[in-house]
C-alpha cells in the first residue's frame, strides 16, 4: 500500500491534535491503520472524540494494525517522498523512499483492544452541511475562549438558525439554510480547523442515555464524539431589536483595509483596548483611548440619528471584524445595547464600552466650552442678582459635599475594578507560561 508523504504528513497534522502524547494510556498515543479497497484509513481516539482520516492509496494490500504515532511522524518529515506500507515475515514496516534513496523504518505494532466507533441509531437527525462548513468554523473559533469556567462556552453552538458562539462579552451568529432540529453544541474543532477540508458533508446527532452524541462526515475526514453537555445560553434574547438601533456606520472596503492596517499600529491598552469611533461632519475620526494623539480620518458613511456618545469597541474585537468583512457598525446613540455588525457571513454582536473619552474633535470641543462658559456666566450674573441666603448656602455645600463623596466612591470602586482586572490578567499571563512550558517540555520529550 503506498501513498505520498504530503498526504500523510497531512492526515497526521490534523489526528495529532487529538494525541496526548504524555497520556500514560497507550491507546491515547496510537493510530489505526486500516488498508481496504484501495484506501489507507487512519483513526486515532481520544477520551471523548474520535477522528478518521481515509485517503487514496495504491495497492490492493489488506491489513489493519495499531501503531505509535511518533512512528508514524518520522516518516512524514519529508513530504516530498512516497510512502510504502508492507507486511514482512517478522513484522509490519514502512518503506520511505525519497530522492531515489530508499529507507526502511520498522513498525511495531501494538497490542491494543481499539473500540469501535458508536454507531448512530436508526432515529438519529442527519442534515447536509455545506461546502464551505469548516470555512464558518474557522470564523466562530477565535470568539471561544478553551480556559472559560462554563463548559458549554468551550464549544461552537449549532441549531436551527445556524452557527453561534460567544465568551460572554462577544457574539457571533452564523445563518445557514439547514435542515437541523436538534440543537449540539460541539467541542472546540480543533483538527478540523487544522486539515480545512473544503466539501459537502453530513452531521448525524443522537442522543443515547441522557448523552448527546454528534458524527461530521466531511470529505475524508471522520470526526465524532461527545457533545458539549449542558444547555448553551440563550443567544437570541442578546440580539437587539432592528428599532432599536438607530444609526449606523459604513465603511468600504478600501476604508476597511485602511482601518485595519491602523489598529495594527495602535498599542494594547489593557484591560479594555479602546478604540474610539467618533462621529464627525463628513465622516469618522478614529482614535485609541490611550494614545489620543493617534488619529485616522475617515470619510465614511454615517446614517440616522446623530450618537449621543462616542462609539467605543475593544480593539482586537474591531479587528477581527473588520477580517471577516463586516464593515457596517449599528448602534443606539445612547451605546447602552449591543453593536451589530454587518456585511460578512452573518452577524457579529458585541457591546460598546462605557467609558469616559479621553479626546473629542476640536470643534466639538470649542463649541462644548462655549456652551459652558455662557452657562458659568449666567450662574454667576443671577448669583450676583439675588441676595444670598446663609441656610441656603449650607444646604448647597452640604450638596457639592455629597457630590464629591460619590465620586470618590465611584473612582474608588473603578480602581478596586481596574485592581483585580490587573490580577487576573497577572494569573493568566502565569497559566499561559506554564502552558507553554510544558508544551515545550513535551515537544523536546517527542523529540
Amino acid at each position: 500500500m503506498k501513498i505520498t508523504g504530503k498526504k500523510l504528513a497531512e492526515a497526521l497534522s490534523a489526528l495529532g491534535k487529538l494525541i496526548t502524547r504524555t497520556s500514560p494510556v497507550e491507546l491515547h498515543q496510537a493510530v489505526l491503520l486500516e488498508a481496504h479497497d484501495g484506501q489507507l484509513s487512519l483513526r486515532t481516539v481520544a477520551q471523548d472524540e474520535s477522528l478518521t482520516v481515509t485517503i487514496p492509496a495504491e495497492g490492493a494490500a489488506d491489513f489493519r494494525h495499531a501503531v505509535h504515532y511518533a512512528k508514524l511522524r518520522e516518516l512524514a518529515r519529508n513530504p516530498a517522498g512516497t510512502v510504502t506500507f508492507m507486511e514482512l515475515n517478522d513484522g509490519f514496516a514502512a518503506q520511505l523512499e525519497c530522492r531515489r534513496k530508499i529507507v526502511t523504518h520498522a513498525l511495531p505494532v501494538l497490542n491494543i483492544d481499539w473500540p469501535e466507533a458508536e454507531a448512530a441509531p436508526a432515529e438519529a437527525e442527519t442534515a447536509a452541511l455545506p461546502e464551505n462548513f469548516t470555512a464558518l468554523l474557522s470564523e466562530a473559533a477565535p470568539l471561544v475562549n478553551r480556559n472559560e469556567a462554563r463548559h458549554q462556552l468551550r464549544g461552537i453552538h449549532l441549531c436551527p438558525e445556524g452557527i453561534a458562539a460567544t465568551d460572554g462579552k462577544q457574539l457571533l451568529h452564523l445563518p445557514l439554510d439547514w435542515t437541523l432540529k436538534c440543537p449540539v453544541t460541539l467541542p472546540f474543532p480543533l483538527a478540523l480547523l487544522t486539515a480545512k477540508p473544503e466539501a459537502p458533508g453530513t452531521l448525524t446527532v443522537w442522543k443515547l442515555k441522557d448523552i448527546q452524541f454528534f458524527k461530521i462526515e466531511v470529505g475524508g475526514f471522520l470526526w465524532s464524539g461527545k457533545a458539549v453537555s449542558g444547555s448553551y445560553p440563550e443567544w437570541r434574547k442578546v440580539i437587539p431589536e432592528a428599532s432599536a438601533l438607530n444609526y449606523a456606520i459604513a465603511f468600504t472596503p478600501e476604508q476597511a483595509a485602511q482601518l485595519t492596517g491602523f489598529l495594527k499600529t495602535v498599542p494594547d491598552s489593557p484591560p479594555f483596548h479602546a478604540i474610539e469611533l467618533n462621529v464627525v461632519p463628513g465622516g469618522v475620526t478614529v482614535i485609541p483611548n490611550n494614545f489620543p494623539d493617534m488619529e485616522l480620518r475617515l470619510e465614511a458613511t454615517v446614517i440616522g440619528a446623530q450618537p449621543r456618545v462616542v462609539l467605543a469597541l475593544n480593539k482586537y474585537i474591531l479587528l477581527r471584524m473588520l477580517q471577516q468583512g463586516y464593515t457596517k457598525f449599528r448602534a443606539h446613540s445612547d451605546g447602552r445595547i449591543p453593536v451589530i455588525a454587518e456585511g460578512g457571513n452573518g452577524w457579529y454582536l458585541a457591546m460598546p464600552i462605557h467609558i469616559l473619552p479621553k479626546h473629542q474633535p476640536e470643534k466639538e470641543t470649542s463649541k462644548m466650552e462655549n456652551i459652558k462658559r455662557i452657562e458659568h456666566t449666567e450662574t454667576a450674573t443671577e448669583e450676583t442678582a439675588g441676595p444670598v441666603n446663609p441656610m441656603e448656602e449650607l444646604n448647597h455645600s452640604i450638596e457639592d459635599l455629597r457630590g464629591k463623596l460619590r465620586t470618590l466612591l465611584d473612582e474608588s470602586a473603578l480602581l478596586a475594578r481596574k485592581v483585580k482586572e490587573a490580577v487576573l490578567q497577572q494569573k493568566q499571563r502565569e497559566r499561559e507560561f506554564i502552558q507553554a512550558k510544558r508544551a515545550i517540555e513535551r515537544i523536546r520529550m517527542a523529540i
